[in-house]
This record gives structure tokens, sequence and C-alpha cells, in this order.
């Protein structure tokens, strides 16, 4: 149980690192001249339409992981164990980065009003959920619904808050290039999380 919400917490700041989650963002507020109350308001809606997308496929796999382990109890346990182990293979193997445009450039092609940029990005960002956390969720459903609610309060409030200080950030001029390292890397990361938590999850069970 606690590797899983382990697992939630870190794949969760891996995924607020990631430029595309709040580089566009900041080149809007900048293009535009937001105010920062404005780009505060508006990162917080983005944001939250990602939680929102991510935890409501979540709870629906934690749903069915949690019927699965009343039903099959022992099996389902080494499934779902098995299966995050897969998946970060798959994913530590496939490792492809998130690619992006230039923000300013997109801004400046694509000028809009505000509502629009707000509508935009709201639904940009829930139909990308986090797909590497769902399957956490599907095993976090074994060890029962109150882990599976748990694991979406961690992941809610960590990715929210993890947009909110980068784009804030990167809004008054930090530097923060350094994300650029988890872009390249983040499949291979969030692989090697999954197999941890799968081995961990088999044993402690």
């Amino acid at each position: 149980m606690f590797s899983v919400l382990a697992g939630t917490l870190f794949l969760a700041i891996i995924h607020a690192l990631i430029p595309n989650h709040w580089l566009p963002l900041v080149a809007v507020a900048r293009a535009e001249k937001w105010k920062a109350k404005d780009v505060t308001s508006i990162t917080f809606l983005a944001a939250l339409a990602h939680v929102l997308g991510t935890v409501a496929l979540g709870l629906v796999l934690g749903y069915i992981g949690n019927e699965l382990e009343s039903d099959y109890g022992q099996i389902i346990h080494v499934t779902s164990s098995i299966l995050l182990i897969v998946f970060g293979l798959i994913y530590f193997s496939v490792n492809l980065p998130h690619h992006h445009h230039s923000g300013q450039q997109d801004v400046a092609a694509y000028k809009r009003s505000k509502r629009k940029w707000i509508l935009i990005f709201i639904v940009m960002m829930f139909l990308s959920p986090c797909l590497e956390v769902e399957s956490l969720f599907l095993t976090a459903g074994v060890y029962g619904m109150g882990v599976v609610m748990g694991m979406a309060v961690v992941y809610a409030v960590v990715s929210i808050s993890g947009i909110l200080l980068l784009v804030n950030l990167g809004y008054k001029g930090a530097n923060l290039l350094s994300a650029e390292f988890i872009e390249h890397n983040e499949k291979r990361i969030s692989g090697i999380v999954l197999i941890l938590v799968g081995i961990v999850s088999y044993f402690l069970h």
C-alpha cells in the first residue's frame, strides 16, 4: 500500500516537471501580458482539469481492481504486480519524450482572447491524463477504495501545487531549463518507478 502511494507521489512530481504541463501557460501569459493573479487562477483551472481527467479514469480502474480482488484475491494481487512491472518495462524501453514547439511562436501565430485561451488549456489538460499513474490506480484497488481515494488526493495536491509553482516561477523569469532532463527521460524514470512499485507490492502485500 505504501509503495503505491509513494510511487504516486514520485510520478506526480515527475509529471509536474514536464515542460509541456506548464511552459505553454508561461509563454501565453507573457505574450498576452496577463496579470499575476490571472496567471495563478488560469493555471489552477488548467491543473485541476488535468487532475480531474486523470483521477476520473483512475477511480474507474481502482474500482475494477477492487472488484476483481474481492472475487479472485491472491491471483489479482499477483497479476496487478506483474502488470506494473510489464508497464514499467514498456515505458522504460519506449521512453518517447514530450515534444513542444516554441510557445512564443505559437502565441504570435494564434492570438486569442483570454477566455478562449482558458478553454484551450482546460480541454488540452483534461484530455491528457497521466497514463503511468493510471496503472497505479488499478493496483491500488487491490488494497481497497480507501487507498484509491488517498492516492487520488496525493496525486491531485502534488500535481496542482507543482504546476502552479512552476508556472509562477517561469512567469517571473526563473530559469527552469533543467526540467528538460525530465522531458527527455520522463518515460524511463516512470518505468523504473512502476517496476519498483510492482516488485515491492508483490513481496509486501
